[in-house]
């Protein structure tokens, strides 16, 4: 009786400590690298009626994963040895719950999530089953505690992993949430803190990184100190695409202050609403950013000379725009008194262009030093 009751304890234990391990994993997977995947699905179950609260949803979340996991040990009575085997469901559950995508915000679940769920709790009951009959001798052997507490942490390790393959681990869709969950709360400056090292950049995140910079007015001194690789597209959201997240066309048009007509072209929407005064300032970043994307210099200077006072602030990459007009075209007149500072590191640049002898090479060595230049983007981005 003694020999059993202290199995009995050494069960119970090994049982609160797996719940112990699983509850600080659940916690830190949600609060801290899921925290905006569960935010917009937090959003689009609640349409943004109610504030989300990332530390208590994860608390709620792990409590219920660990009382599910209590029932299912208790339904199936298993082994010591394999008593961390009743967390599979709550580790399915909780991967799936991590599992979304852009189709989140079209508030359906993907058709495969029911048989994908059905087939992995299907196999939970087949390996339930095998584990209290066909390896039953196996798994009431009288093994040392050491040797099932190790039994039961290698199962929790395995279900954690399997959690973690489940959920959704891209990492260009999580900045693109984050990025969306800041704007949404009006800090542009944690929007432009989002990846601002990486060289990654879909053109969603790009898409929000514009609108950031133009609600605080820095897209002049910003736009290519990012990664700019769709070229004017990437002011706009594609057009009827589920990437759009919870910000779309029409929110830009709002901050721009005007509408496209049905079927103008976006450089002629931006163009008229500047030069005809349809929109507000904000429409004068866009259109001026525009042409520096495309590489119209012509109409850039023209643009900034017929809109613009060049007795104002000139913010950098207009400076910089001027200084490679300027010299490509020596006998344009001059707009703006450049920075010499600006114009000695020009120099330079144009300097460290000819020591290169392979254009890739210039082209990845170029885009270390002078990378967060519009000079290195007119020379050398596609």
């Amino acid at each position: 009786m003694k020999l059993t009751g202290l199995y009995g304890k050494g069960a119970y234990m090994q049982f609160r400590v797996c719940g112990f391990l699983f509850s600080i994993f659940s916690i830190v997977y949600l609060y801290v690298f899921q925290k905006h995947v569960l935010e917009a699905l937090h959003f689009s179950l609640a349409h943004g009626k109610t504030h989300f609260a990332p530390l208590g949803s994860a608390l709620v979340i792990t409590l219920i994963l660990v009382l599910l996991a209590w029932g299912v040990s208790s339904l199936f009575q298993l082994k010591e040895g394999v008593k961390a085997w009743a967390y599979f469901p709550s580790c399915v559950i909780l991967g799936f719950l991590t599992r979304i995508d852009y189709t989140v915000y079209l508030h359906h679940t993907p058709d495969n999530w029911m048989w994908q769920i059905g087939l992995l709790l299907v196999g939970f009951v087949v390996v339930t089953m095998i584990l209290r009959y066909v390896m039953r001798p196996l798994t009431e052997k009288q093994w040392s505690l050491i040797v099932k507490l190790n039994s039961n942490l290698s199962i929790l390790l395995v279900l954690c992993f399997m959690t973690i393959l489940i959920g959704n681990t891209k990492r260009i869709f999580h900045h693109e949430l984050e990025a969306e969950f800041y704007l949404r709360e009006r800090n542009t400056t944690k929007v432009l803190k989002v990846a601002e090292k990486s060289v990654e950049a879909s053109r969603t995140l790009t898409v929000l990184r514009s609108i950031a910079m133009v609600c605080e007015g820095s897209m002049g001194d910003k736009l290519f100190a990012y990664p700019q690789y769709y070229k004017s597209d990437g002011l706009f959201f594609p057009d009827k695409s589920a990437q759009n997240l919870r910000f779309n066309n029409d929110s830009i048009y709002a901050l721009l202050g005007v509408r496209p007509y049905v079927g103008e072209k976006r450089q002629d929407y931006l163009r008229n609403s500047c030069y005809e005064e349809t929109g507000k300032y904000t429409a004068l970043d866009y259109y001026l950013s525009s042409l520096l994307l495309e590489k119209q210099l012509d109409d850039f200077v023209q643009a900034f000379d017929d809109l613009c006072d060049s007795s104002a602030y000139i913010p950098r990459y207009y400076q910089e725009a001027f200084i490679l007009y300027e010299d490509a075209c020596t006998s344009a007149e001059r707009i703006y008194s450049p920075d010499s500072v600006l114009l000695s590191k020009y120099v330079a640049y144009k300097e460290r262009k000819t020591t290169f002898t392979s254009h890739i090479e210039a082209k990845n060595q170029m885009r270390r030093e002078y990378g967060d230049t519009y000079w290195w983007y007119f020379d050398y981005q596609e």
